[in-house]
């Protein structure tokens, strides 16, 4: 369907009707995902796009709202996290001023991952509720406290003093008044802590 022929059709729709208002939701998806999440739900398990003349969900997202089926299944997956998987979430959000789609997604898989505890879940849940850390911050986070977790407590520790000293030797790297000395350790600490 063209973008011509879009504008048409939605001329023809009832301006107060539940599709108006998901077209409407889908032109303002990015400042409010959850409301178009939850169009998109309705959409999908009422099967409303067949009474407006789609084959299926999918040819409706692409031609009529302009999403692509990645989109879609994404938009209703955390709409559905959000209302049922972790309701807190839905009822301490202001989503219009802020979590991202992304960030609900990253919660989503933490909370549906094995290796995620309570703890961690609980910590990025708090980094994207109350400090509004974005999916990509997030996502990153969510690597980094599995991954300590999950490794024994002296690989750890052995790895933040590999990061550590490997940070000071590229910070004096520049520098010609150090010691060669003090280089020198360095590289040993470096090595000491890499073969443990």
């Amino acid at each position: 369907m063209q973008k011509q022929e879009l504008e048409e059709l939605v001329k023809q729709i009832d301006p107060n009707s539940f599709r108006m208002r998901l077209v409407q939701s889908a032109k303002n998806f990015k400042s409010n995902w959850v409301q178009f999440g939850e169009h998109l739900t309705k959409v999908a398990s009422d099967k409303l796009f067949e009474e407006w003349g789609y084959k299926n969900f999918e040819d409706y997202c692409r031609e009529e709202i302009r999403i692509k089926k990645a989109t879609a299944i994404k938009l209703t997956n955390a709409y559905f996290f959000v209302t049922k998987g972790d309701p807190d979430i839905y009822k301490h959000s202001n989503f219009e001023s802020g979590l991202e789609l992304d960030a609900v997604s990253i919660l989503q898989k933490a909370k549906n991952d094995d290796q995620c505890s309570p703890e961690v879940y609980s910590e990025l849940k708090v980094s994207a509720l109350d400090k509004g850390q974005s999916g990509p911050t997030l996502a990153r986070k969510f690597k980094k406290l599995v991954q300590e977790e999950t490794q024994p407590p002296e690989k750890a520790f052995q790895e933040q003093n590999l990061q550590l000293v490997n940070r000071l030797r590229q910070r004096i790297k520049p520098l010609d008044d150090v010691p060669d000395k003090f280089k020198e350790y360095l590289e040993e600490m470096a090595e000491f802590f890499s073969s443990v």
